[in-house]
């Protein structure tokens, strides 16, 4: 008995709903469809041929209204006459559902709003997409439009995370009567100030004030200088509206905007997590009837590579579109190697970077390197152990993969790790971004070098970030490497939030390397106490990295070790280009590394030597035969000057 009542009780308030006997006697006179007629003729025949036009629109409205009140007041007669089958029958009715195709009367019990109605469009009428039950973004506009006073609100979230979707949802929820009591009813009404005039916007205005079941919405504000224009009505309370806005033009606009923000109130929208964006995802699959093409698997693959790629965008928008890009690929059923394979074409990252399982990597890592980075085991082996560290177990950090302090002399492998951690970890050296810190060593230089990091990094947000000579920034540039190496992420001036959850982050330091090897020391310990007695570097900036790795210098035998390396990947390139190549011998390598090494700059005068010495013999070798018969060259190791 109890569940018939309550499903009695739905069919009255559903009856009251789809006739809408209410708002149909409130706009009794209110033309039919809000027609309008504008008349060509001159003089007074064009306001008779208006009025008359108007009379017969208000007349047939009036007809229409009137048999439409006594269509819904013979319904609820009807439910009067039906109590006793509902009383004791368990019959089971949801309004939910039975208001889902609209109402017979809703739509010709709105006031006149004949400009709003040309230049704005009820955004209830979008497209019908998932929309996560108990949304608290909703809930939250629910209330503040509610309210008697400052209830207006402002809607702040990064491009792509359903905004729009969110205010369609709620829209739909206001004209079924599924929203809170006060805007059942009510209208969201979306305008385009860029192809409005200011006096359609402003009439536009007036119409929603007076009609008072209006809330206008303004999306992407920041696209417009529309505020000014609202700033008169601010202060209305029948004037009610929805802006959107970025965090970047919100934190550098709008916050500080004091009479925006005195009757306003902010919403913050933030991207769904994996879970919820994989809703969204089987939503659209079902909608767009591919079910039999993509697994859950593609639809996992496409959530983490968008995330680990595609960060200047935001769930579910992103994934969303590279589904709409896969499902033009021809094959039956869709794979992950399509995934990886769309997503290495979008984003210039190298296929084999995305097909190996990063457990591989780290796996191999240390041997990997080590093999291409001469004579620094132990700085190896504590940079594949924090990043083992860091990655067990915790990949949903938002700190970065790894972040690192390189120190000592310069010249002995700390630049030519980070590119081989590069090519291997993310697919390439390319894949590196360099920064020269001695270029901003002072205060004014700030703001470029934030802009400059974030543009980068928003561009490739999967790689390694490379700061050489850190010590030579000026100290407050480097507090912002605090939040970081902390947060994983940083605001730009523009407001733009930066991740770098997924990038290697390494600084490198020649501080103190004098010290070093004046004192025969190869003590870490003892060089980050001089680093930080001398106040080189603060030690709340050196214990923020995962690890601080110490690279020693270099004994002969790698040096040579080194230059056996050079003249091979020499060899390579001139045997591909000429078919010709040099004769490594090992006197040729012990006068090279003889000549090359310098223990203030390490191997760097290596590679000139190399190429003053050893290049220079080959392009004499090639001008007298362009297209040598041969295909070694010996060069004599006494040929060479000593240094």
């Amino acid at each position: 008995m109890k569940t018939g009542l309550k499903s009695w009780r739905v069919l009255v308030r559903f009856v009251l709903y789809y006739f809408s006997i209410g708002g149909l006697v409130r706009t009794f006179f209110v033309p039919w469809r809000q027609e309008r007629y504008r008349s060509s003729e001159p003089g007074i025949w064009k306001w008779v041929e208006q009025a008359v036009f108007y009379i017969f629109a208000m007349v047939f409205g009036m007809v229409i209204r009137t048999g439409t009140i006594i269509m819904g007041i013979l319904a609820l007669l009807a439910c009067v006459i039906v109590f006793p089958v509902f009383a004791f029958v368990p019959i089971k009715l949801s309004f939910e559902k039975l208001v889902r195709n609209g109402s017979l009367g809703r739509e010709w019990a709105y006031p006149q709003t004949w400009t709003l109605n040309k230049h704005g469009r009820d955004i209830r009428m979008n497209a019908e997409v998932l929309v996560i039950d108990h949304d608290s973004a909703i809930e939250q506009m629910e209330r503040v439009l509610s309210r008697g006073t400052q209830q207006n609100v402002l809607v702040v979230g990064q491009q792509g995370i359903g905004k729009s979707t969110r205010l369609s949802h709620l829209a739909r929820n206001m004209y079924r009567d599924l929203s809170v009591r006060a805007l059942n009813g009510k209208r969201l009404v979306q305008l385009f100030p860029e192809e409005m005039a200011i006096e359609d916007i402003q009439q536009c205005i007036k119409e929603a004030i007076k009609a008072r079941n209006v809330v206008l919405v303004i999306e992407n504000i920041e696209r417009f200088n529309i505020v000014g224009i609202l700033e008169p009505y601010l202060d209305n309370n029948h004037f009610q509206m929805i802006l959107t806005t970025d965090w970047g033009s919100y934190n550098s606009t709008y916050k500080h905007h004091e009479n925006l923000m005195r009757v306003s109130e902010v919403v913050e929208m933030y991207p769904p997590d994996d879970e919820t964006t994989m809703l969204y995802l089987y939503d659209w699959v079902l909608a767009h009837r591919q079910q039999k093409r993509i697994s859950n698997d593609v639809l996992a693959s496409v959530i983490v590579l968008t995330n680990k790629l595609m960060m200047n965008t935001a769930q579910p928008e992103k994934s969303i579109d590279i589904l709409e890009e896969l499902i033009t690929v021809p094959e039956d059923v869709l794979t992950t190697e399509d995934v990886e394979r769309l997503m290495s074409q979008k984003t210039n990252v190298p296929l084999g970077a995305l097909k190996i399982d990063e457990k591989d990597k780290l796996i191999h890592l240390e041997e990997i390197l080590n093999q291409h980075v001469i004579g620094q085991n132990r700085a190896i082996k504590g940079i594949a152990s924090a990043l083992k560290r860091g990655r067990a177990g915790v990949a949903d950090s938002p700190k970065p993969i790894g972040s690192f302090l390189f120190l000592g002399p310069t010249g002995v492998g700390k630049t030519h790790t980070a590119k081989m951690l590069a090519q291997y970890y993310f697919g390439g050296e390319h894949m590196m971004i360099r920064f020269d810190m001695s270029e901003f060593r002072e205060l004014d230089s700030m703001t470029r070098f934030i802009e400059q990091l974030g543009a980068y990094v928003e561009e490739s947000p999967f790689g390694l970030v490379f700061f050489d000579e850190i010590e030579k920034a000026h100290p407050d540039i480097l507090n912002i490497f605090l939040q970081i190496l902390d947060e994983g992420e940083f605001h730009t001036t523009t407001g733009r939030l930066i991740s770098f959850r997924n990038t290697i982050i390494i600084c490198t330091s020649n501080a103190g390397a004098s010290w070093m090897m004046e004192n025969g020391s190869e003590s870490e310990d003892l060089l980050i106490d001089h680093i930080v007695r001398e106040g080189i570097l603060r030690p709340e900036f050196i214990n923020r990295f995962d690890a601080t790795v110490l690279y020693r210098v270099l004994n002969r035998n790698e040096i040579e070790e080194i230059t056996t390396i050079m003249l091979n990947k020499l060899n390579r390139h001139i045997r591909k280009q000429h078919n010709l190549e040099v004769i490594v011998t090992d006197e040729l390598v012990k006068v090279l590394a003889r000549k090359g090494h310098d223990p203030k700059f390490g191997v760097r005068p290596l590679a000139r030597v190399i190429q003053d010495d050893i290049e220079t013999q080959v392009a004499d070798a090639l001008l007298r035969d362009p297209t040598p018969s041969h295909v070694c060259l010996y060069i004599d190791p006494n040929s060479i000057e000593p240094k």
